[in-house]
């Protein structure tokens, strides 16, 4: 039997009761050919003939498909093979989390892989086990973390996705080998079948995470995956990029996918970081919720950031210790505030103790300083928030840090300061949704609309624009008087709203700036949303007011927004929206309170 699928520390007997564990549970009870494609795979591996796991046999003895058949064009294979992989990913992370044997399958792969729940044998042994680890677990002893870097593989077989796989996965040796705290294995040898054991690799060479990924072809667009695997196999967090189908767009931003995949993926313990430690079970816990966790935070919708918060909560419940969640949310609570949540001064006050609370368990992780100067600006605290900022950057660089002091010095009016450090951003992860949004805030703040318009209306060489980056867009169309433009952006942008009360205030103050006063009153009346109790701040109620007309109802709700000290109005200095009231003493009184006495 080769050891290439099966450990010789596991039977056939065990394989097949876990197989019929699968089988009769909830999720696969209701899925007969999903259950047929999973026996079929099974029972050939355990008779070693894994030349018999193939695309056309599999069709063929499993799907019934007769000559002429052909894969390339028919896909019921690789379609089925994708379902089975995240049924059996939703079943072990559910009931089939304590079963004794874990099947799974590598993407691509027909051939499954099989190994012993090392946790549910020692829960067996000795009875300790309880849904939780051990708190001395966060860090075992070791230098960093030890990565294998699978090639990229080309699911398209043509010549760009054969040449950005290979681009990539160098890229991708080349950004980790530089990175604090990892210690790089490229590319290691496959097994004689083509496949890799990763627990009998990871075990072999002291191995604590894999990564692999995928490079697809689709009409005029580039798809790359990248994922993270545990030394178990499991999956741990993916990532994915677009960008044109060119060998030009390629060229251009194969090392940015690489840049970006590690600022996302990289570990931000500090004793990691300066190899004094590893990562131990609790971190590797933790790690997965908090990737998911980030991947929803940067989707850059509304929507999604409660979810995100609910995710970094689990994390911390699950890991009190690990302090990556504890900024994970101070980062939500911060973006709630920022995008006009209610009422936003406590969710300030929270971040701040969820910043001070990850720096107590690791000072000098860089996210805990930045989320902390984020929470103190957006509290006018501008002093403590400028030194916290420093002391993030001494301590490396981080894309986060580094958008958040941008946004800092946007609000103080150092654009010079505020550029450079959007620009290393940018360098960084040009592909992030938060990024182009930040991007696109700071062409408006800065009344660059021209330049703004022409640079994120061009090609999308980094993905897709998310909403809140075309509503500064719309805002810059209609500043500029272009209302056709403005219209069309904010219609794109109330499809995907679900009627989110800040957004929708957006939208109709957009509408009002281009004379679509019909239109936006329709939208204030229908959703309340000048009202008392409307659930939006009252920054966002003034801005709502002063594009409907109404000065004197601005001025009142920004009296309030003063008075609630809303986060929103760090931006008082530098909005062009606040200019149709700017020279009023009612105004320059609430700037003065907001802003530091040198501005």
């Amino acid at each position: 039997m080769p050891d290439t699928y099966i450990s010789e520390s596991l039977s056939a007997q065990e394989i097949r009761e876990e197989l019929d564990r699968l089988l009769q549970s909830a999720i696969f009870s209701q899925s007969d050919r999903l259950g047929r494609f999973l026996r079929f795979a099974i029972e050939q591996a355990i008779a070693g003939n894994a030349d018999r796991l193939k695309e056309y046999v599999i069709g063929t003895e499993v799907y019934d498909r007769k000559p002429p058949y052909h894969p390339s064009q028919d896909s019921i294979v690789r379609t089925e093979a994708r379902r089975l992989r995240a049924k059996l990913k939703e079943y072990y992370e559910s009931e089939g989390k304590d079963n004794p044997v874990f099947i799974y399958f590598r993407p691509g792969a027909y051939l499954p892989l099989f190994r012993r729940n090392e946790m549910s044998v020692a829960a067996k042994i000795d009875g300790t086990f309880s849904g939780t680890f051990p708190a001395n677990d966060l860090l075992v002893k070791g230098a960093g973390v030890a990565v294998a870097v699978l090639p990229l593989e080309d699911l398209s077989g043509r010549p760009l996705s054969a040449l950005c796989a290979q681009g990539v996965t160098d890229e991708l040796i080349h950004n980790l080998t530089r990175t604090e705290g990892i210690r790089v294995i490229a590319r290691p040898p496959h097994s004689t079948e083509g496949l890799l054991d990763i627990p009998v690799l990871s075990q072999k060479l002291g191995i604590n995470t894999v990564i692999e990924g995928t490079v697809r072809e689709d009409l005029d667009r580039l798809r790359i995956t990248v994922r993270v695997l545990g030394a178990d196999g499991f999956q741990i967090s993916s990532h994915r990029f677009e960008t044109e189908a060119t060998a030009e767009a390629l060229a251009q931003v194969q090392e940015q996918v690489a840049t970006a995949f590690v600022s996302r993926a990289r570990p931000e313990q500090s004793l990691i970081r300066r190899r004094k430690a590893s990562p131990g079970a609790l971190t590797f816990a933790a790690y997965p919720l908090v990737m998911h966790a980030e991947t929803l935070l940067d989707e850059g919708s509304s929507s999604n950031l409660p979810a995100a918060l609910l995710k970094f909560q689990e994390a911390r419940d699950l890991v009190p210790s690990y302090s990556r969640s504890y900024c994970g949310i101070a980062h939500c609570r911060l973006d709630m505030a920022l995008r006009g949540a209610s009422p936003s001064a406590s969710l300030i006050s929270l971040a701040k103790q969820d910043a001070l609370r990850a720096i107590e368990l690791d000072p000098e992780t860089i996210e805990s300083y930045s989320c902390l100067a984020g929470a103190q600006a957006l509290a006018w605290e501008w002093e403590e928030a400028e030194k916290n900022f420093q002391r993030a950057l001494s301590l490396g660089t981080h894309v986060s840090a580094s958008r958040r002091y941008g946004l800092y010095l946007t609000a103080l009016k150092r654009f010079d300061e505020a550029s450079h450090h959007f620009e290393i951003a940018q360098r960084i992860d040009p592909f992030s949704n938060r990024q182009k949004v930040v991007h696109a805030k700071f062409f408006h703040l800065t009344r660059r609309f021209e330049e703004g318009l022409r640079q994120l209306s061009e090609r999308a060489l980094y993905g897709p624009l998310p909403v809140e980056a075309r509503f500064f867009l719309a805002l810059m169309s209609a500043h500029l008087g272009r209302n056709e433009q403005a219209e069309k952006l904010v219609e794109s942008i109330r499809s995907v709203s679900a009627g989110q009360l800040p957004m929708m205030a957006g939208i109709a103050e957009v509408l009002a700036l281009i004379g679509e006063r019909e239109q936006a009153d329709r939208i204030v009346q229908g959703f309340r949303l000048l009202a008392p109790d409307a659930a939006i701040s009252r920054s966002r109620q003034a801005l709502l007011a002063l594009a409907l007309g109404n000065t004197e109802s601005a001025i009142s709700f920004l009296l309030l927004a003063a008075e609630d000290r809303e986060p929103e109005l760090v931006w008082i200095g530098v909005d062009p929206r606040f200019d149709p009231i700017r020279q009023t003493i009612s105004f320059h009184e609430i700037e003065r309170e907001v802003l530091p006495e040198s501005l």
